[in-house]
């Protein structure tokens, strides 16, 4: 839907809901990832000629270590603070304090998926085994036919398609946004403000769509913020239009005023010290309401994050096909790691910071977990073939 140069999203992040059984979109395309991921993984196994079962059991570290390695690298890179007085949050979809909430997982940090990525190839390929008398600690080859920059070297290739489509879901969840594009193109993030508006005036609205502003009573374009319109239907039970004017005249504008200024980052653009635009009529038994108010266009850089990942998939993909046998141990991983991660830290301009703190630094959380990753990498690709035969 457009609205000048700009597109309303409002897509609703659960995919389907029947009974107890909720399926998000989120959940989606991460199963999606794997799943996408494994194939492939077979493909490159026998072309190289290794047993295919190998690769078996592998999805499965890979997808542990993906949720185990992320949610702790947002408690500890971003919400440090607080989890290390709520320990039982980090890992059960709760919350105990204000009040107790069952509210799913909420907070994945990309860099620390890397790190556990990283480490679950570690247990794959390696064996740790100590003895105390006297104390050694030994390394041994679980499978002797597997190394590990080999593995991940492939396994790189596969991350970034999977990077490429978690961000996608990202976007469905309208969440790791842009910052506002400073005209009239970009992408209305508009769905927080839908579910804010529902839950806390249950018992009120009936129905809320937000959506382009009709041509009549069409709000002027107020510097590149579009207007829109929220279409809102009342309950059969809500029947005093002067209740429901001094709902839209005070409590709804509070709202809007409130998502507009004291809940960063702000989505919409409704002013001070003017009166809330909106028509009032009643149909097929229900008052309904237009509201006129005005969003905020934003870069959508999960998209920008996801064509980013896809296109380093392509180029790692090819690059292996023509001549993974023949490039030095750690070549892959050393160019996905300075790509990636270079782009991540370009992507990051466009996004707003993920925690408060982010606000008070030269760079953002992200970008400094992605300089460590590009030093690793450029160390990977211009280290000498003889080091590599010795690591791998």
């Amino acid at each position: 839907m457009l609205i000048s140069n700009a597109i309303i999203w409002d897509v609703s992040p659960i995919l389907f809901t029947k009974g107890f059984l909720t399926l998000r979109w989120y959940n989606l395309l991460f199963g999606t990832a794997v799943l996408a991921g494994i194939p492939i993984l077979h493909y490159m196994f026998a072309k190289a000629g290794k047993d295919s079962s190998e690769a078996e059991a592998l999805p499965n570290y890979i997808a542990l270590a993906v949720l185990f390695g992320a949610r702790l690298g947002h408690v500890i890179f971003y919400e440090w603070d607080y989890y290390q007085h709520h320990l039982l949050e980090i890992f059960l979809p709760v919350t105990f304090s204000p009040k107790f909430e069952i509210t799913g997982f909420r907070g994945l940090a990309s860099h620390g998926a890397a790190i556990g990525i990283i480490f679950a190839i570690f247990l794959y390929v390696k064996r740790l085994t100590i003895s105390l008398f006297p104390l050694r600690i030994h390394l041994k080859n679980r499978r002797p036919t597997v190394k590990f920059l080999w593995l991940v070297d492939h396994l790189v290739i596969l991350g970034a398609l999977g990077c490429a489509i978690i961000r996608i879901g990202n976007f469905m969840n309208s969440e790791v946004i842009g910052q506002p594009t400073g005209s009239n193109y970009g992408v209305l993030f508009v769905r927080d403000l839908h579910d804010h508006l529902c839950k806390k005036y249950g018992s009120t609205i009936q129905n809320l769509v937000i959506r382009k502003a009709t041509t009549a009573n069409r709000l002027p374009i107020k510097g590149n913020y579009p207007p829109i319109e929220l279409a809102i239907t009342f309950k059969k039970n809500i029947t005093d239009e002067i209740m429901i004017k001094n709902f839209l005249q005070k409590a709804l504008k509070n709202e809007l005023i409130q998502k507009a200024y004291f809940n960063p980052p702000p989505h919409i653009y409704e002013p001070y010290g003017s009166p809330l635009s909106y028509t009032l009529q009643k149909q097929n038994g229900s008052y309904q309401a237009n509201v006129y108010t005005w969003a905020i266009p934003r870069h959508p850089a999960q998209l920008y994050e996801a064509c980013s990942y896809f296109l380093v998939f392509m180029i790692l993909f090819l690059w292996w096909y023509q001549k993974g046998q023949t490039l030095v141990s750690g070549r892959l991983f050393g160019s996905f790691a300075v790509i990636a991660f270079s782009l991540r830290f370009l992507n990051e301009f466009y996004k707003e910071n993920q925690v408060a703190f982010e606000n008070n630094m030269w760079l953002n959380m992200g970008q400094w977990l992605s300089i460590p990753w590009i030093i690793i990498g450029l160390f990977l690709i211009f280290r000498s073939s003889s080091t590599a035969k010795n690591i791998s």
